[in-house]
Order: structure tokens, then C-alpha cells, then sequence
């Protein structure tokens, strides 16, 4: 099965590729579109209105309705809370293949992690069961997890900054993804683009190759302007840069509308997605410093990876541990319903999510229980790398509903618009680790220089084995309160109460390891939005989040009731929003205080504890982390040919108490920058013999920032890194347009992200990709 889809996917790719040249010839001779036909809503790349005449650009980066931050559609200016919104033109302009090309451009967000959930907000990390902070719709449930979700089927993406639990039921306290998806349209439109990508670093020149093809077809169902469809087909090859890896991913969206009346319709959304590459574990940090003494838990230990005093370095960015058999497989499968009528000044909405989702790993991996020789805990110039046999197979089953009513009362001087809803369904967490090790042998080992690998198979699995599975449901009513008073002040209330059930076991070991935990809580949310003048606008807000622990951890003494954690965000700012809307600014500053975290110990139970297993994890609660910062955000079209998007954050996200480890009280929490940026810019030529050609750059910041973990004897700095991308645009004929980006143009070569202690993600190197789009309608 393997060979036949990839089969298919190389020859749908070669055929697209063939035919390309074709089309642009044939694209050459075709008429120009009439300039005074009007514009069609594009859910594709951004248009370029009569380009052959001027390049003013229609596809702005400006969006000035959103229902994310109360459900209501509301104008930003309006929100007492910060929200960021990358619309369709700003995803097309960047030629996002995955949203995982996206983040980095996100103000207050970075990329972590090469999977959906891989990002952190404001300083704290979504990755965790599965997806919390990610919303397809309005509702959570996302059918990939090791891989990234492809582009191609998303309208938008939005972010909202802070804890919304009063809306949104459990999550991190961080922020909120939505991603909106393409719907039905009645007007029929039909594309393609296809792209293929070169990897030009100083070290994967011509390898490996980068291929995507996306088909998206939409429009009334055999003439029946009632029964809307829509198709989007989306094939892609996306290796990273670092030569020998290999990525597959094949996603099928197809959704349906019927329109009983202009008020009332209903949508079906299907969603089909698999994901299969070789598994990358990353680099490994060297500590070649001098030695510290450090208290963890209450002993002082020696250690030369811990502090700004830590020194390191990594082999050759293309080093590669895995086998080439090591692979990951994700693929997974939703259903998505919506249900939209008005009736007596009510407007009413029912939507479900349905998903089924399934990962796989088989490896000889690096990430989970390093053994160096000479024996070290971590390490250095002389080691030698045992690795670790993991084979982990796991699932996810989410069914969700969400049902609210929303009506405006009173005048424009004094009106209230009321909202409440009740949500909630069930979801399960499979865990199963068919092998845990055992480790290598040292006749095994591998070097941290040019390591040489597939020196042999897998083993017969070792000790380790679980089958963990939680079920949780949640059971959630709510109520916010929209106030207008005039033209001056907009005022938010909001108030949530969850019942959330969860409980699990070890089916290896039912009797020891079955756990259950009930909480019943409030979550509250207020804001106050004080319009001063037309253009300007100040606000303030309080909100908070929940998130219930759904999985199986066990501290030290082998118990598993870990309270929830909690957030809680206070936050004040300043919008500016000119009369063109062409020129839009926020600055907020912002608190958030985050309790009952569960972090790893960096150790495991070597002998059966409580109900805890030899093999499985040790963890603790934190205390409290705080991140403190401020966000600036600017979008502006200077020139109808030309925008501008960008912004700053400067966040401080550190432990602020410890009772098992006070020394860790005051450190920075891991993968939290406290500065970084974003700049992209968009310049249309806007008449003559060039109009339709367009060119754009982008510039990303992210400064040092923290791996491993504070309370370990593992703690170092991975050093800041800007990397600058462009592009060139040129649009022509009726519906045609080619783009040649350049991500990592000047191919810095630098270390991103951490991904556990001591695993460390190398940035892309420089890829050169040309797409060719066509639109017929």
C-alpha cells in the first residue's frame, strides 16, 4: 500500500510539474479580464485587481470581524484582549505549505517543536495531551499530532492571546489557535498550485526536494444553489533540509452546505489526513565546560551543563542518530457538522467534532532515556551514544458538541448582547508502549561525530512495556455579557462552570495503576474597552483557564491525584486603528500566573512505588510559573500596492515559587525567548510593462532562550538567531500566478528549539521553491 500511494503522489507531482510550462503559454495568449467585472471573494492566493494596469493590492492583511475571542462577531477594537489574525493573503503571500510556516510570524508565539501542537504562547507550551489549545472551528480535535497540519484547507488562522476558559472549556494558559477552514461557496471556482522546493544550504545543496500539489474545487451541487460542495486535495512531500529524511502526507477535506433560507443552512465537514516520515530524534548537545555545583531536590550535584556558565556545541547540523528505518506514521480522520438559524432577533448555532486519530513510532531513539559511555549524565567530547529501543503506538478519540444562543438587547446608547451555551462530549488517551527499551549494547554504541548507522535491527522488546488509557469527559454551561455604552466604552463579563471526570489505568497493571479524578470549577473573564477618540482605544481584562491533569503522572511517593492546573491573566493595552482602516497598532502588556504544573523529574521508578510501575516517569507539581511581557503589533498599507505586518514581544516566563526546589525560584521556563519579532512586507510594481510582478521579505527574531530543566542539573542557553525569507510574485492572463520564495535566505545555520533536555531541533537551511497557481471559474 506504501508503494502504491507513493507511487501515485511522484506521478500526480511529475504530471503537475509537466504540464506547468503548458499552462503559462497558454496563459500568455488568454484575454485579459474585463476591469470592471467585480472581484470574486478568493480563498486561494491573494489577487492582484487589474494588474495589467495597476497592482493595487485586494488580498490586504487587515480582518475586521472575528467571532475567536467572544463567539460574537465583534470588531477587534471592541475586545478588551489581544488577537492576532493571519487572514488568507497573508498565508498565500508566505506560500505556507504547513502552519507550522506560520508561527514564527505570530507575535508573542514560537515554534518549539515540528508538530501541530509544538508552539508556545506567551511563554508557555502547548504541547501536552494531545491539543487543547487548538481549535478547528470553535472546537477542539485535531486528526494529526507528530506532523503538521497542512495549509491548504485553512482560511485563516487566529490567535488569541491569554486564558479563555470561560468560552472554551480546558486549555493552556498561554493562548488559543483557531483555524478556520474553507467552506462551500455558491459562485464555482476551481485551482490548483503546485510547487516544488530545493534545499541550496552549505550542506543539503540539491537534497532533498520538496514537492506539493493542492486541488480545490467548490460550487453549487448540479446546478442547485442550495447544495453547496466543496473538495480540497492535498499531496505533499515536505522532508527538512537534513539529507537522507524523507516526509509523505496525503489530506482530503470534503464539506457540503445546504442553504434551507439566507439564515438558516447547515455544513458537513470531512477531513482525511496521513502523515509518514523517517523519525528524527535532532542533535545532541556537547558540554565541553567546567564543572558547578548545583542543589537539586536538596543535594548539591556536580554538573557542567547548567547556567549561563554552560558551554556546548553540537556535531555537523546534518548529523542524523536515527536509523533509516526509524519511522513515525500519523493519520487520523474528522467529522465536523454546523448548524447556523435566527429566529425572534436570536441567532443559534450547533456544532460537533468527531475525530479519530492514530500515531506511530518505531526507533532506536535518543530522546528518552540517553546511556553515554564512559557514564555521564549528559554528554560530552568522549561519549559514546546508547540508544534506546521505543516502539509507542497512540490514539486519540475526541466527540464534542457545542450549542449557544446570542441576541442583542436595548438601544445603541445602552444595548447588552447576551450569549450562553452549554458544551461538552467525551474523549479517550491510548497510550501503548509495545517496547521501552532495553538499550543498546555498548558494542552497539554510536558516536556523536559521524555516527555510523543501520549498523543493526531491532531487539526483542525489553522491559517498560505500558498500555495506558484515560477517558475524560466534561460537561460545560456559560454565559458572557457584550455591553455598549455609546461610542465610548465596551464591556465584557463572562462566566463558565465545568464538570470534568477523569480517570484511567495501566491494563498491564490494573490493579496498581487505576486513578480517578473529579473537579467542579468556575472560570470567570472581565474586560473594559474605553474608545477615547475615534482612532484610539484603551482596555484592560481579567481572565482565566482550566485544564484538568489527563495523564497518567505519578510523584514520588507512586500517587496519581494531581490537582488541575489553573491560569489566570491580567492584561491592559492600546488600539489604534486610522479612519482608512489601512493602519492598525496594538500594544498590550500583559501577567499571567500559572499553578499545579506537572513537569518530569528527569528520573523513573526503579522499583514499584504506590501504584507506579518500575519504568514510568516520576513527576511533581511546580508551584507557580509567571510569564510578564509586552506586545506591539503593527499592520499597515502605506500604498494600495504595498503592506506592511509586523511586531515585537519582549516576555519573561520564569519559575516564581518551588517547594521542591527553591534554587530553581527566578529561572527562565525552557523555549521561552524573552525577545523576539516578526516583519514581512508586501510591494506590488503598480503599472507599466511590469505590473503584475510583486516581490516580498520577511524577517524573523527570536532571542536566547532556555533548554533542558531548571530543577535538573540540565539547564543551558541556546543562542538567538534571526533568519530572513523573500519572495517574488508575479501574476498574469486570467487566473494565472507564479512565486518564487526563499526561506533562510542567507542560510544562517543555527540551533531553533529544544525538544526535551538533551535533543536539540537545527534550523532549515536556505529552500529555493517555485509554485504556479490557476484559478478558473
Amino acid at each position: 500500500m506504501k508503494r502504491s500511494s507513493d507511487k501515485v503522489l511522484n506521478s500526480g507531482l511529475a504530471a503537475l510539474c509537466l504540464v506547468m510550462p503548458v499552462t503559462v503559454l497558454h496563459a500568455q495568449g488568454a484575454t485579459t479580464k474585463d476591469p470592471k467585472q467585480p472581484a470574486a471573494v478568493d480563498a486561494g492566493a491573494p489577487a492582484l485587481q487589474e494588474i495589467v494596469v495597476k497592482g493595487a493590492i485586494i488580498g490586504t492583511y487587515h480582518v475586521g470581524k472575528s467571532a475567536m475571542a467572544s463567539k460574537i462577531p465583534m470588531d477587534p477594537r471592541d475586545l478588551a484582549s489581544s488577537l492576532t489574525i493571519l487572514n488568507d493573503a497573508a498565508i498565500r503571500d508566505r506560500k505556507a505549505v504547513t502552519l507550522t510556516d506560520l508561527v514564527n510570524y505570530v507575535t508573542g508565539a514560537t515554534q518549539s517543536q515540528n508538530t501541530i501542537n509544538g508552539f508556545s504562547f506567551r511563554g508557555f507550551p502547548n504541547t501536552g495531551s494531545y491539543t487543547q489549545n487548538i481549535e478547528f472551528d470553535g472546537l477542539q480535535g485535531a486528526t494529526l499530532k507528530k506532523a503538521s497540519l497542512s495549509a491548504a484547507d485553512v482560511e485563516s488562522v487566529e490567535f488569541l492571546k491569554g486564558p479563555n476558559s470561560v468560552l472554551y472549556g480546558q486549555m493552556n494558559p498561554g493562548g488559543l489557535l483557531n483555524i478556520i477552514t474553507k467552506s462551500p461557496m455558491e459562485t464555482p471556482r476551481y485551482s490548483v498550485r503546485t510547487s516544488v522546493g530545493v534545499y541550496a544550504g552549505a550542506y543539503s545543496s540539491g537534497a532533498p526536494l520538496t514537492q506539493d500539489v493542492a486541488l480545490d474545487a467548490t460550487g453549487p451541487v448540479f446546478g442547485n444553489h442550495k447544495l453547496l460542495y466543496r473538495l480540497v486535495v492535498d499531496g505533499s512531500k515536505q522532508p527538512s533540509s537534513r539529507v537522507g529524511n524523507s516526509a509523505h502526507s496525503l489530506s482530503i477535506y470534503p464539506s457540503m452546505t445546504y442553504r434551507f433560507s439566507d439564515t438558516t443552512h447547515f455544513t458537513v465537514k470531512g477531513e482525511v489526513s496521513q502523515d509518514r516520515r523517517r523519525q528524527d530524534d535532532g542533535l545532541m548537545p556537547i558540554f565541553d565546560g567546567t564543572a558547578i555545583s548545583v542543589p537539586v531536590n536538596g543535594k548539591n550535584v556536580l554538573t557542567a551543563a547548567y547556567g549561563p556558565t554552560a558551554t556546548w556545541y553540537t556535531a555537523p547540523l546534518d548529523t542524523i542518530y536515527n536509523n533509516s528505518s526509524d519511522a513515525a506514521k500519523d493519520y487520523g480522520s474528522a467529522l465536523s457538522t454546523f448548524f447556523h438559524t435566527e429566529f425572534d432577533h436570536w441567532v443559534m448555532r450547533f456544532r460537533t467534532r468527531s475525530v479519530s486519530h492514530i500515531d506511530q513510532v518505531n526507533e532506536w531513539t535518543i530522546n528518552n532515556a540517553n546511556v553515554y559511555s564512559p557514564k555521564s549524565a549528559y554528554a560530552v567530547p568522549t561519549s559514546l551514544i546508547r540508544r534506546q529501543y521505543n516502539d509507542v503506538r497512540n490514539g486519540h478519540r475526541y466527540n464534542y458538541a457545542d450549542l449557544n444562543f446570542y441576541r442583542r438587547f436595548g438601544p445603541d446608547r445602552f444595548s447588552h448582547t447576551i450569549l450562553f451555551g452549554v458544551g461538552g462530549g467525551g474523549e479517550g488517551f491510548f497510550n501503548t508502549r509495545y517496547a521501552f527499551g532495553p538499550n543498546a549494547t555498548l558494542a552497539q554504541a554510536i558516536t556523536l561525530i559521524n555516527p555510523v548507522l543501520d549498523q543493526y535491527g531491532y531487539p526483542a522488546p525489553g522491559t517498560g512495556a505500558t498500555n495506558n488509557q484515560v477517558w475524560q469527559t466534561a460537561l460545560g454551561e456559560y454565559v458572557s455579557d457584550q455591553i455598549k455604552i455609546g461610542d465610548l466604552f465596551n464591556i465584557s463579563l463572562g462566566v463558565r462552570h465545568d464538570l470534568q471526570k477523569t480517570h484511567g489505568l495501566n491494563t498491564l497493571s490494573p490493579a496498581k495503576t487505576a486513578f480517578s479524578n473529579r473537579l467542579s470549577p468556575y472560570t470567570k473573564q472581565a474586560g473594559i474597552v474605553w474608545h477615547v477618540i475615534p482612532a484610539v482605544s484603551l482596555y484592560a481584562s481579567y481572565s482565566q483557564s482550566i485544564k484538568a491533569q489527563t495523564v497518567i503522572a505519578y510523584d514520588q511517593n507512586g500517587n496519581s491525584s494531581f490537582p488541575p492546573e489553573g491560569g489566570e491573566q491580567y492584561e491592559g493595552g492600546m488600539k489604534f486603528e486610522s479612519a482608512d482602516k489601512n493602519l492598525n497598532f496594538t500594544l498590550a502588556t500583559y501577567q499571567i500566573n500559572r499553578t499545579n504544573v506537572i513537569v518530569p523529574s528527569g528520573t523513573n521508578f526503579t522499583v514499584p512505588t504506590g501504584n507506579a510501575i518500575v519504568g514510568q516517569a516520576i513527576s511533581r507539581l511546580d508551584g507557580k510559573q509567571t510569564s510578564r511581557g509586552t506586545e506591539a503589533e503593527l499592520q499597515w498599507q502605506p500604498r494600495p500596492n504595498w503592506q506592511i505586518q509586523t511586531g515585537y514581544a519582549y516576555d519573561h516566563a520564569y519559575i516564581a515559587e518551588s517547594i521542591t526546589n527553591p534554587y530553581s525560584v527566578g529561572k527562565d521556563l525552557i523555549n521561552a525567548p524573552r525577545n523576539s519579532g516578526n516583519f514581512w512586507t508586501r510591494y506590488n510594481i503598480p503599472r507599466g510593462t511590469l505590473a503584475g510582478l510583486g516581490f516580498g521579505g520577511g524577517l524573523v527574531y527570536v532571542g536566547t532562550q532556555w533548554a533542558g530543566d531548571p530543577t535538573t542539573a540540565l539547564y543551558y542557553r541556546i543562542p538567538a538567531w534571526t533568519r530572513v525569507d523573500s519572495a517574488v510574485y508575479y501574476k498574469f492572463g486570467h487566473g494565472y500566478d507564479l512565486a518564487l520564495n526563499v526561506h533562510n535566505l542567507l542560510d544562517k545555520r543555527y540551533i531553533s528549539s529544544s525538544q526535551s533536555a538533551t535533543t536539540l531541533n537545527a534550523g532549515e537551511q536556505r529552500l529555493i521553491t517555485l509554485s504556479f497557481g490557476a484559478k478558473f471559474e
